[in-house]
């Protein structure tokens, strides 16, 4: 009898351990989740200038789909707002609030990084990786692009605001 109890207990510990396991990977925040600010003395593109700001906010919304916006301030002044919802599933979608671009696709890779790619009248104009650090305190974004006057590179940090 003390074997069958010793039993059922093992067998209640695993499924409860279990049922804990998908409950809390269910209810782990995505590391993206919030609002990221550039840190343009951590930050490069070449050419230079920098943008002077970069804000970047993604917030989750029903369906388990996320939207994203993006205010940027080039080195030269010139503001740029995005502003999108995606599924984070390589699928293009329409970008509003921009003249810069009119599709982006995200594609989540793993819990901590995604790509994308935007594009304007069906031409690829820009794409790279973001990838959270393991605190979740930075995010790291490798970029480059290509627009009238030449191509560039951007290696970005961003710190996630409170």
């Amino acid at each position: 009898m003390a074997r069958i109890t010793f039993i059922k207990v093992l067998t209640l510990t695993a499924a409860a351990l279990t049922l804990t396991s998908f409950a809390s990977s269910a209810d782990t925040p995505d590391a993206f989740v919030g609002t990221w600010v550039l840190n343009t003395a951590k930050s490069t593109c070449d050419p230079p200038p920098a943008p002077k700001s970069h804000t970047f906010r993604i917030a989750k919304v029903k369906g388990g789909a996320f939207h994203e916006t993006i205010d940027l301030v080039e080195g030269d002044g010139t503001k740029t707002h995005i502003d999108f919802i995606t599924a984070r599933d390589g699928k293009f979608v329409a970008v509003t609030g921009s003249g810069y671009a009119d599709s982006v696709s995200v594609k989540q890779v793993d819990p901590k990084s995604f790509k994308y790619a935007f594009k304007k009248a069906g031409k690829p104009i820009e794409s790279g990786t973001f990838i959270v650090s393991e605190d979740g305190k930075t995010m790291q974004g490798s970029l480059s692009g290509k627009d009238a006057e030449a191509a560039w590179k951007c290696n970005w940090v961003s710190e996630r605001q409170q």
